[in-house]
């Protein structure tokens, strides 16, 4: 588990470039595999070069029972765009991930509704058990009471409810790609049920704790076929269970978040220390290295329940500290641990145990974080299917071009110019050859680009 307690209760493409290497003036790409594996090894840069690479945001939502908060949430993501571009994801309305509870949700039509809403819209639905369980004796992670077959009875129930047709009660999905763990506890039966079960990446690992990892330079996304480093520091440690490999399965690293240092307070609109604040409630959080947990249970519920108890300004401070961290470093996905239910009333009522935010406050932390970093124009939100997706055959951005066509330069494939207020990308190598001149020109226009 991270830093703060948690609490709460294939396909492979020809094009996927594997085992990227950078030296420190260009990025050098292996051969791609055929050989129907994918291993993808934990790797510290973007397999493309990270000023074309996009900033991926990914957001998961965990249960979602809640019909007021999944409803408000599905709203905030359809009224957004991402930032303009030439890109798949440029233009389109954002996109998310959702882990379903799915015991509870049987015969709820209300909320198998709102299920089928978020899949029509294009959201990545993904499997967090059919009863949620717990699967750890006396709080001991390493001590497990469930078998192997409940395990795949876990896994199984929930995915054939999700991919049960819609006229027999179900959501009607195609597949069940993802996986979060309930409570972030997990061993090998489970990632064996996984396994079985065709699930195509996981995102319930520790992630962040490697002391050297600041936020700039964080993992990428990675398969399992060796294991996860970070997983193993906490075998280590004695707080996770040891892990068998599997290849093929993904993990997407849900990292720690690092609260802003006390030089940053005035950037981010607080007037008191947030390292300070969260060390005087979370004995465990190390205000040095200021990595906390990355989930809003523990963002915003009772210090006396193992949470921080954050005010709405904390958490937006939290989350905009973390991009910036990522733009101005390798662009690893930004990755949130978030409930939907969070954010919509309960019988009209608001939430117990959440002494210093209200339901229209953690409102506007996603919604002002959401603006905030939609104005960065690498941003692009996306699913944590896409996000995978992507790895196996990365898009970069398409930049703008801000220098004139000049006559006496040779230009490369890819590179961009601009002429008569027109942006134009060269198709290949060309030089003296005026942009849309001619039919066939090595010179396209393009509709659309992302400032750089």
């Amino acid at each position: 588990m991270n830093t703060f307690l948690r609490q709460k209760g294939h396909r492979l493409t020809q094009s996927f470039w594997k085992n990227a290497i950078i030296t420190p003036s260009i990025l050098l790409l292996s051969l791609p595999s055929y050989s129907g594996e994918i291993s993808v090894a934990p790797q510290q840069h973007s397999p493309i070069p990270v000023h074309v690479t996009p900033m991926l945001v990914s957001l998961g939502f965990d249960d979602n029972l809640d019909e007021d908060g999944l409803s408000w949430v599905l709203q905030l993501l359809k009224k957004n765009k991402n930032p303009d571009g030439a890109d798949s994801f440029a233009n389109a309305s954002l996109k998310a991930s959702f882990f379903m509870h799915c015991g509870p949700a049987r015969g709820n039509e209300e909320i198998l509704q709102k299920w089928r809403q978020a899949n029509a819209e294009g959201h990545d639905i993904g499997n967090h058990t059919e009863t949620h369980p717990d699967d750890k004796v006396n709080w001991n992670p390493l001590d497990s009471w469930m078998t192997a077959d409940q395990w795949q009875q876990e896994i199984a129930l929930c995915n054939e409810l999700l991919m049960m047709p819609e006229a027999q009660g179900g959501v009607g999905i195609a597949n069940v790609n993802g996986y979060r763990a309930p409570f972030l506890t997990y061993n090998d039966n489970t990632f064996a049920a996984l396994s079985a079960n065709n699930i195509q990446y996981d995102v319930s690992l520790p992630a962040g704790n490697t002391p050297e990892h600041d936020g700039t330079n964080n993992f990428w996304p990675h398969t399992l076929h060796n294991g996860s480093p970070e997983h193993d520091i906490g075998v280590n440690g004695g707080w996770k269970p040891p892990l068998s490999t599997y290849p093929n399965l993904w993990e997407i690293p849900l990292h720690t978040l690092i609260v802003p240092p006390d030089s940053e307070m005035d950037r981010y609109g607080l007037a008191y220390s947030l390292r300070d604040k969260i060390s005087s409630r979370v004995p465990w959080f190390d205000a040095v290295s200021g990595k906390g947990d990355n989930f809003d249970w523990n963002l915003y519920f009772e210090p006396a329940w193992g949470a921080a108890g954050l005010n709405e300004h904390d958490v937006l401070a939290i989350y905009k500290y973390n991009l910036d961290l990522r733009l101005s470093g390798n662009k690893s996905p930004l990755v949130l641990g978030l409930h939907s239910g969070f954010y919509g009333y309960q019988n009209g009522a608001e939430h117990f145990g959440m002494p210093e935010s209200t339901v229209e406050s953690r409102r506007r932390v996603l919604e002002e974080f959401t603006a905030y970093a939609l104005s960065k124009p690498a941003v692009r939100f996306v699913s944590h299917k896409q996000l995978v997706d992507w790895m196996e055959e990365p898009e970069p951005l398409t930049l703008c071009a801000t220098s004139e066509w000049d006559a006496h330069k040779a230009y490369q494939k890819g590179d961009g110019v601009t002429y008569m207020g027109k942006q134009y990308q060269a198709a290949w190598w060309t030089m003296q050859q005026i942009p849309g001149l001619y039919e066939n020109s090595p010179w396209s226009l393009l509709d659309a680009c992302s400032p750089k």
